[in-house]
């Protein structure tokens, strides 16, 4: 009983660290009087009665022990579920975020693929611009313009090809 658990919350270490401690001083102090008892030149009934008395006291310290056991299990227990429901907090998370990485990915890709059709049809070039997106923390999708070039008497036209509001399609629009 000298030694302390490990692995037990800060809290817990804190509060039942002092009563460790007095237990374990209980029972340094009870083992000191069982030898002294054993030690003394008296009677076998006198030594027999001191270590009755001894006993009461060791049956205290064992019921006192087993209640901090208790408190510290349950902490422990509690620590493991603490840790379990962080770890599947942070699994859920990485799935989510992993399955908002594959729709940013498909919504850039198909913006691209839109993009790249019109610079097929009409010619020009394709950049990417604003606006950017937000799908999720740290992921973000770029809209994209087509510029066609420039024809005798006509003006350059330019597309923008970005998200719809419930960024969820592919939206084309003209820009004058």
């Amino acid at each position: 009983m000298t030694r302390r658990p490990s692995g037990l919350p800060d809290e817990c270490v804190r509060g039942g660290a002092a009563e460790h401690d007095e237990l374990c001083r209980q029972l340094s102090a009870l083992r000191a009087r069982v030898a002294v008892a054993e030690s003394r030149n008296q009677d076998r009934r006198a030594l027999y009665a001191e270590l009755a008395t001894l006993l009461s006291f060791a049956k205290t310290l064992r019921t006192d022990a087993e209640a901090w056991r208790a408190v510290r299990d349950e902490a422990l227990v509690e620590l493991e579920r603490q840790k379990t429901a962080a770890r599947q907090r942070r699994e859920r998370w990485a799935a989510e975020h992993q399955e908002l990485e594959r729709r940013r990915d498909a919504l850039q890709f198909s913006i691209y693929e839109t993009a790249k059709g019109l610079t097929q049809t009409n010619g020009g070039e394709c950049r990417r611009t604003l606006p950017v997106v937000r799908l999720g923390e740290a992921l973000t999708v770029c809209s994209v313009t087509v510029l066609s070039p420039r024809r005798r008497f006509r003006s350059p036209k330019l597309w923008l090809v970005t998200l719809n509001d419930s960024c969820d399609e592919v939206l084309v629009r003209r820009c004058y």
